[in-house]
C-alpha cells in the first residue's frame, strides 16, 4: 500500500497544484465582476483599464529551459534518494531534464541565427 502511495502523490501533487491555480483565477475573475457590478450600481465611472485583460510579458526562452533543467535534476536526486539510491525510479528525472535541454539548445540555436541576420 505504501508503494501505491509514495507513486501516486506526485501525480495528486501535480493535480491538486492545478486545480489551486484554476480555482485561484476563477476567485480572482469573479472579485473583479463583483466590483465592477457594484460601481455600476452606484453609478460610477468605470475606469477602461479595468476591462483590460493583464498583458503578461512574453516568457523568456532561456528562463524557460533553465527551469525545466532544474526540475529534472531536483526530480531526479529526489526520487534517487527516496527509493534508497535506485536509478530505475530516478530515471523519470532524466524526461523534464532533456526536455529543458532541448528548450536551451533550440534558444542557443536561435541566438545564434539572429545574430547572423543582424
Amino acid at each position: 500500500m505504501e508503494d501505491v502511495i509514495a507513486v501516486a502523490s506526485p501525480f495528486v501533487a501535480g493535480i491538486l497544484i492545478v486545480l489551486i491555480v484554476f480555482i485561484s483565477k476563477t476567485l480572482r475573475d469573479k472579485s473583479k465582476n463583483q466590483v465592477i457590478m457594484k460601481a455600476i450600481e452606484h453609478g460610477t465611472e468605470i475606469s477602461p483599464e479595468l476591462f483590460k485583460e493583464q498583458q503578461r510579458k512574453p516568457k523568456d526562452p532561456l528562463t524557460s529551459a533553465l527551469v525545466t533543467i532544474g526540475v529534472g535534476i531536483s526530480l531526479f536526486v529526489a526520487l534517487f534518494l527516496f527509493f534508497d539510491y535506485q536509478v530505475k525510479f530516478a530515471a523519470f528525472g532524466f524526461i523534464p531534464l532533456f526536455i529543458g535541454l532541448g528548450q536551451l539548445t533550440a534558444y542557443l540555436i536561435n541566438k545564434k541565427n539572429n545574430q547572423k541576420e543582424k
